[in-house]
């Protein structure tokens, strides 16, 4: 009895396995086979690079043609600034002053001390007539005149002296005051009332008008072709762009390969502000308006002066193609391409030699920021 139930318990158990390994054969079977990814390769629209090898982009700093940093000759203590960053000044106002005692007290020495030495003067020119009629009488020797004579010249350097000392105190105590030297804005102010200052440290910057022009350092491999009143330079601030015409060139070399130039704006666009910072554009004359590629995207081919790349056509697919070089290489290890390419197609620039005809193909993008690395890899 125990073997006959046990029997139609086996027969269910493999027919249940039998139909599970149908089903899963019938699903197999159904799924359809994996498509391959396109390939991801980097590439360099044609033309490009000789777009922006066209132009040279340097960075300038704009600054009023007419500024003055206004200051104190003399050290001392500052006791009023009349003026705030913004105001604008006529020619002779007063903006700052310092504590003028430490100066009057100077001019109050200088003058007693002139008064001093012009009095010494007097008795030593006394003195002198006296001794030149003795000497005239010989009732003195020639020594004790000559030594009457000297003292009398001594006296007159000491009064030369005072006088000097005179007007300089004068002049310390004129200057413990900044008046505008022509009419203008504050733009800065670098110090406040009742603070010890140096002489010569800066207190207030002053700039006149709205004209302003554009300081840049240049390469000296860019200057041989600049002349002073070209208009061929342009600037650039966000989308606005304007002229800009070289006025001045320096003829010395700072850091050793960096050239000042000085460029004015014939008209100033209203939103530009001294200290702002701008683009300046030159034009390239040296740059070379033939197609070429990176060394990397050329493939040698049998025939001599040609060679093969890859281009990504634009429905994903990569095209064997066959072109025309020039001999020599370019700066920046780039290869001429006479015939056999078209400005604005895409060409694969790194790994060609692992690729193939009709292969999918996409171009890789660039996680950076930089408009320039973009540009080259896009």
């Amino acid at each position: 009895m125990h073997l006959q139930h046990s029997l139609p318990s086996i027969s269910a158990i493999t027919l249940a396995v039998a139909a599970s390994a149908f089903m899963l054969s019938a699903c197999s079977q159904s799924t359809p086979p994996a498509t391959a990814q396109p390939k991801v390769v980097k590439t360099e629209i044609v033309g490009t690079a000789q777009a922006q090898a066209a132009s040279n982009h340097f960075v300038g700093t704009l600054r009023a043609r007419q500024r003055s940093d206004l200051s104190f000759e003399t050290a001392g203590r500052i006791v009023a600034i009349q003026v705030e960053v913004g105001d604008r000044v006529r020619a002779g106002q007063l903006l700052a002053r310092l504590d003028e005692a430490p100066a009057r007290w100077r001019l109050d020495k200088a003058e007693a001390d002139r008064a001093a030495a012009a009095a010494t003067l007097t008795e030593r020119s006394a003195q002198l007539e006296q001794q030149q009629a003795l000497a005239r009488d010989k009732i003195i020797s020639p020594t004790a005149l000559q030594s009457t004579q000297a003292a009398y010249q001594q006296a007159r350097s000491q009064l030369d002296a005072a006088n000097a000392a005179l007007s300089t105190a004068r002049r310390d105590l004129a200057h413990s005051r900044i008046t505008a030297p022509f009419d203008g804005e504050i733009v800065a102010r670098q110090a406040q009332p009742f603070t010890d200052v140096a002489a010569g440290q800066s207190i207030l910057q002053i700039q006149s008008g709205n004209q302003l022009e554009v300081v840049a350092m240049l390469p000296e491999s860019v200057t041989p072709s600049l002349t002073p009143g070209s208009s061929s330079a342009r600037g650039k601030s966000g989308s606005e762009t304007f002229p800009l015409s070289l006025e001045r060139l320096s003829a010395r070399s700072d850091n050793g390969s960096l050239v000042q130039a000085i460029f004015r704006l014939p008209k100033t666009p209203t939103t530009l502000r001294s200290g702002g910072v701008i683009s300046v554009e030159l034009p390239n004359l040296q740059a070379t308006h033939k197609i070429s590629l990176p060394a990397s995207a050329i493939l040698p081919a049998p025939q001599p002066g040609q060679a093969v790349v890859f281009v990504l056509t634009p429905s994903g697919k990569l095209q064997h193609r066959t072109v025309h070089t020039s001999t020599g290489m370019q700066s920046g290890g780039r290869i001429t391409i006479t015939q056999g390419l078209a400005t604005g197609e895409r060409v694969v620039v790194a790994g060609a030699a692992f690729l193939h005809e009709g292969q999918p193909a996409k171009s890789y993008s660039s996680e950076t920021l930089l408009p320039s690395v973009q540009g080259a890899e896009r």
